[in-house]
């Protein structure tokens, strides 16, 4: 009968006091024990002191005794399983697939997690300064079907601009897109601004070729700038003359499509350039400016670069 240490190769074992002898390699994991919701969890510190740019390691290193969530009176500090470190601010399942990405089962990559599952991930990864793991969660849950309200919540709930930004633009485009039930759940306030901004875009729409400069209605040429600005009807008499009111001017270059004939122009129908999408675009970064900014400077934040330590 062959030894079964041969389908390994030539396994020894050491005597225990030959090993004081051993060089250290580059492996040698520590473990903790955090406590969540009751539920004990072993696992190995390094993925916490490799992912996290502050809070976990400060406290494996000793110089910030209550890490990254302050621990209750009892609280251990995980050397032992009977001495866990208590966490809170998240729950036991979204700790738990937090783990699954650190420290995957499979040699396949990132583990199959469902959609809750992988805002999971993200929130914690926000919560601990963990950007390469919001950045995996990120490109997973951007795979995914999210609706634009979900995009919205998520994208203000985790600092996620380009999620806010495609929520926005979907709703402004096209409200069929939400349910009543869905836009209560964004707010009063933030359903307002959406209706706000494509009331806005339907005045502008109503331009005919040239919405940013000169538009002719039924009854006159009147300036496009004036109107979108403040809704006012200033008759111009021709498109090469001044508005009375903001004394712009049609150029080439500023103001759209030329109107060279406005009794041709007031018999065209159909826009000679499709512009609202890049009209919607704007109106989306101008109405919601400041949440989208905020949602950028909080994602520049997360990601920027972990100091090295001083040698």
């Amino acid at each position: 009968m062959s030894n079964s240490h041969e389908a390994f190769g030539n396994i020894t074992t050491s005597p225990g006091q030959a090993n004081s002898a051993l060089k250290q390699g580059r492996f040698n994991h520590e473990t903790v024990t955090f406590e969540v919701e009751g539920f004990s969890h072993r696992v190995c510190r390094y993925g916490f002191e490799k992912w996290s740019q502050s809070g976990f390691p400060d406290m494996f290193a000793g110089t910030s005794p209550e890490g990254p969530n302050e621990r209750a009176e009892s609280g251990g500090d995980g050397e032992a399983t009977d001495k866990p470190i208590r966490l809170s601010g998240c729950s036991n399942v979204e700790f738990e697939s937090l783990i699954e990405v650190m420290y995957p089962l499979q040699l396949t990559g990132p583990p199959t997690l469902s959609k809750e599952q992988w805002v999971g991930v993200l929130k914690l990864s926000r919560l601990w300064d963990m950007p390469e793991v919001a950045t995996v969660a990120i490109e997973r849950l951007s795979a995914m079907d999210l609706k634009p309200v979900e995009k919205i919540n998520l994208g203000k709930a985790h600092g996620v601009s380009t999620w806010l930004k495609e929520g926005y633009t979907v709703l402004v485009d096209d409200l069929s897109k939400a349910s009543l039930k869905e836009m209560m759940v964004l707010g009063w306030e933030t359903a307002f601004r959406i209706l706000w901004a494509r009331d806005e875009i339907s005045r502008l729409r109503e331009a005919t070729p040239n919405a940013g400069g000169y538009w002719v209605s039924s009854e006159s040429l009147n300036c496009g700038y004036c109107y979108r600005n403040w809704s006012y009807k200033y008759n111009v008499p021709d498109p090469q003359s001044r508005c009375p009111n903001c004394s712009n001017v049609y150029t080439s270059s500023g103001h759209g499509v030329a109107i060279i004939d406005a009794s041709t122009a007031l018999r065209s129908t159909a826009p000679l350039i499709d512009d609202k999408p890049k009209i919607v675009a704007d109106k989306v970064s101008e109405v919601f400016e400041e949440e989208l900014k905020e949602a950028e400077m909080r994602s520049a934040k997360c990601t920027a670069a972990k100091p090295e330590p001083d040698m």
